[in-house]
């Protein structure tokens, strides 16, 4: 990558100033329940990121794959940042065997202008917004498809494959009704779903609020093929949904060639980047995990769905619902609660 100052660009080092804002933006990152399982850490010009266990599902996590995930996208997110600012960085992932928490290691190497579409990305990742009510009804075109597919893609083993044949999202109905079964039916997911989703995330800073969760009128089921997880399980949604939409949307599995922690912290990336260009296409987006929190449901759904790969993630796109209302933010922990700085950066060898 190139290293010089750039033209227009000011020389010298990312001050402390400028790693803060990356982990201001890198936060913004959705995760499971919005439990934010992430620790950062400044040091020696080194940005760390380091997954944070205390915040892990016990029901809905049980492996810690969804924290590798969610730590993927805000990673994604913290270098998205800092590329948008003009920083070149390096980034070394799970670089201590012996340390299963940390994550990766983001190490700035020099200064370029920033590509117009890595701005627009970073302006795109900023709009992005979880969507859980029904998506217009409309068919998404084959070449968008694909660009969504293409934004997945990495060189470690990571892609997307869109679900597009009836009898394909038959299975996939049918496994994620499975799913929803057994985890509806479990009192302790209903406990620990309850414990994250309600008004309490309001002032929390974490969690699902009420006003993030759809209503769905009793006796009047969501018109959709796929079934979407039930938050109401914890909480009553305080998100009307205007009139029923028989929505179809895109159903977008990330799958990897391996399954251990670096392929589903790639995985997590990879969510990123395909929910951001989704959002510079005008598109609504969001994750759809129920079917992969369980490993012997993720199993049974790799094997009905014919997978030879790992499924790590499955998103739902389409065109977002007519409504005026725009979808609010989650809120977020304080950026004191998730960032350590412990001193001031400076020239240090690579990650």
């Amino acid at each position: 990558m190139t290293q010089d100052s750039g033209q227009g660009q000011p020389p010298g080092r990312p001050t402390v100033a400028d790693f803060t804002d990356a982990v201001r933006f890198a936060v913004r990152a959705p995760s499971i329940h919005n439990t934010q399982p992430w620790r950062w850490e400044l040091a020696g010009g080194v940005l760390s990121l380091r997954a944070d266990r205390s915040r892990q599902l016990a029901v809905a996590d049980p492996d810690g794959r969804a924290v590798l995930l969610s730590c993927g996208g805000a990673l994604s997110l913290a270098v998205l940042r800092l590329a948008a600012a003009g920083w070149v960085t390096e980034v070394a992932r799970l670089p201590e065997p012996g340390d299963r928490d940390l994550l990766a290691r983001v190490r700035v190497t020099g200064r370029q202008p920033p590509e117009p579409v890595t701005v627009a990305r970073a302006a795109a990742a900023e709009r992005r917004r979880t969507e859980r009510r029904p998506f217009r009804p409309d068919p998404l075109p084959a070449e968008v498809l694909d660009r969504l597919a293409a934004a997945a893609a990495d060189d470690a083993g990571v892609y997307g494959f869109v679900v597009e044949q009836a009898d394909q999202r038959l299975d996939l109905a049918v496994v994620m009704s499975w799913a929803d079964k057994v985890e509806s039916t479990d009192p302790a997911y209903r406990a620990e779903l309850a414990r994250w989703v309600g008004q309490q995330a309001e002032t929390a800073g974490e969690g699902v609020p009420a006003s993030a969760v759809p209503h769905v009128e009793p006796g009047r089921p969501r018109h959709t093929d796929v079934p979407v997880r039930d938050f109401e399980a914890g909480t009553r949604g305080a998100q009307e949904l205007a009139g029923e939409v028989d929505e179809q949307p895109a159903y977008l599995v990330l799958l990897s060639r391996g399954d251990g922690p670096e392929q589903r912290l790639r995985a997590g990336e990879a969510y990123l980047r395909v929910s951001v260009e989704a959002e510079r296409l005008g598109l609504a987006s969001s994750a759809m995990t129920q079917a992969l929190d369980l490993p012997a449901v993720r199993e049974r759904a790799r094997t009905l769905m014919a997978w030879a790969d790992h499924p790590q993630m499955i998103l739902r796109v389409g065109y977002p619902p007519t409504t005026s209302a725009p979808v609010e933010s989650t809120p977020r922990r304080p950026l004191s609660a998730v960032l350590t700085v412990h001193d001031e950066p400076t020239d240090q060898p690579g990650p």
